[in-house]
């Protein structure tokens, strides 16, 4: 299973648009009462083909969660991946406090997206 995540890692990171615009990025705080809205507006507003990937992603992840007790992986965990590989930050660029609230809250969204039947 390692060599598959490797390749994916890699497929994800060397494309040359990201699956997760940064543009899709919440522009407002993320909280228990606006996260379902907000993520099916983000789900929505993904072009057909980056929702695709994006269920495949969400699909894998959850498959791997299911063997959460011999992997010691957690949702919170997979989250981070997605959106690490998902939605890579440039090389050479700093992120503002604007951008790291950003990134803080596409990430509750992929969490909620796992924990959830959502998609």
């Amino acid at each position: 299973i390692h060599s598959y995540v490797e390749c994916f890692t890699s497929f994800l990171t060397s494309l040359s648009v990201p699956v997760v615009p940064t543009s899709l990025f919440p522009m407002v705080e993320i909280n228990s009462e606006n996260i379902q809205s907000m993520s099916r507006k983000f789900l929505e507003d993904l072009p057909p083909v980056h929702y695709n990937v994006l269920v495949y992603v969400m699909s894998f992840f959850r498959e791997v969660l299911i063997y959460r007790e011999s992997n010691n992986l957690t949702a919170a965990k997979l989250a981070r991946i997605c959106c690490k590989f998902c939605s890579p930050t440039p090389p050479n660029v700093i992120m503002d406090s604007s951008m790291v609230q950003r990134r803080a809250g596409m990430h509750l969204m992929i969490l909620h997206l796992l924990e959830t039947s959502s998609i």
